[in-house]
């Protein structure tokens, strides 16, 4: 990792965790709580809106990036700023699906048609809501999300043939996340919320449409560069939302079918362990996208992982562990 993205790391990831219990005592002032449900992993009302932490964590990095010379674009300030915000919105007074996905699209064309013109923007507005509603939908145990973005931030950071602006979104990303890591695992304090989800979400989507094109063209390769340690989240959402649709229910109810949440609820793994196995595997999977074999690579990695829940239930001698504390998507 070069030394500016390194800098700029550490200061959003300092940043998030001074900031943190601040935006944890507002929150409780404010009564913005998550309460248990019949479907919850928490069993206490806890504070959920932690992403708020995060955004100062990506201001202040974004500042000193500029300082160096090296910040992330317009467009990765202007799209984490506005969702993460729709993300808020919707902590406090619960935005319908229409206008969540609205706005992530209206974001996708603008980023997209930036990045790489009429396709750039059919990319675009598939793109962020996908990645979005993705680490919406896997925001559900301690740890996950902040773990994944970590994980995929290191390895967007440290890509070899990426640009020095794309590293550095990726620093962002990994400082923003690991800087709530310790507010969230191994017992949680505090939840990301939906501003968290859609900050993380929104910076990484911007991140993988502006790699995927190059001088308005696009570029396979540095799609596959910034996909690929995101191909366990997308796959995990993608697969639970086709079982679902398949079966006539609805795919925005809350469940326990995402395959990380089996893991939890059938194998009796801790939250923690589950949530760095799945930063383990996007890690692996990022690694995975840089071989000259890239598809084939990541393909039995992100099948072993959907099919490990099936496998330990069956071989394991694990037993079913009861609730414990968090959660933070609705799904």
């Amino acid at each position: 990792m070069k030394t500016r993205s390194l800098d700029m790391l550490m200061v959003s990831a300092l940043s998030t965790a001074v900031v943190a219990p601040r935006v944890r005592s507002w929150l409780r002032r404010r009564q913005s709580l998550d309460h248990p449900n019949g479907r919850s992993s928490h069993t206490v009302p806890t504070p959920r809106g932690g992403g708020l932490a995060c955004a100062a964590g990506a201001l202040a990095g974004s500042l000193a990036g500029r300082r160096f010379g090296n910040g992330p674009s317009a467009e990765w300030i202007g799209a984490s700023a506005a969702l993460g915000a729709v993300g808020r919105l919707d902590d406090m007074v619960g935005l319908g699906p229409l206008p969540r996905l609205g706005a992530q699209a209206v974001a996708g064309v603008l980023v997209g048609a930036r990045a790489g013109g009429l396709a750039g923007a059919a990319f675009g507005i598939v793109a962020l809501p996908a990645i979005i509603n993705a680490f919406n939908f896997m925001d559900g145990i301690n740890g996950i999300s902040g773990g994944t973005a970590a994980a995929w931030g290191l390895s967007v950071a440290t890509h070899p043939t990426l640009s020095p602006q794309l590293r550095a979104q990726g620093a962002l990303s990994a400082g923003m996340g690991l800087g709530f890591l310790p507010y969230n695992v191994p017992k949680a304090s505090m939840f990301l919320g939906d501003v968290g989800s859609y900050l993380l979400g929104s910076g990484i989507a911007v991140t993988v449409v502006g790699g995927s094109f190059r001088e308005m063209k696009p570029d396979p390769r540095g799609a596959l560069s910034v996909l690929a340690p995101l191909a366990l989240y997308l796959a995990d959402t993608g697969s639970t939302i086709l079982r679902r649709a398949l079966r006539g229910e609805s795919v925005t109810e809350a469940h326990r079918e995402h395959a990380y949440q089996q893991l939890v609820h059938e194998t009796g793994w801790p939250h923690w362990v589950v949530s760095g196995f799945v930063a383990g595997v996007s890690v692996a999977c990022g690694m995975a996208g840089r071989s000259s074999y890239s598809a084939a690579a990541i393909a039995p990695i992100v099948a072993g992982y959907l099919a490990a829940p099936g496998l330990l239930k069956r071989f394991g001698s694990l037993e079913p562990e009861s609730a414990q504390s968090s959660v933070g998507g609705r799904a």
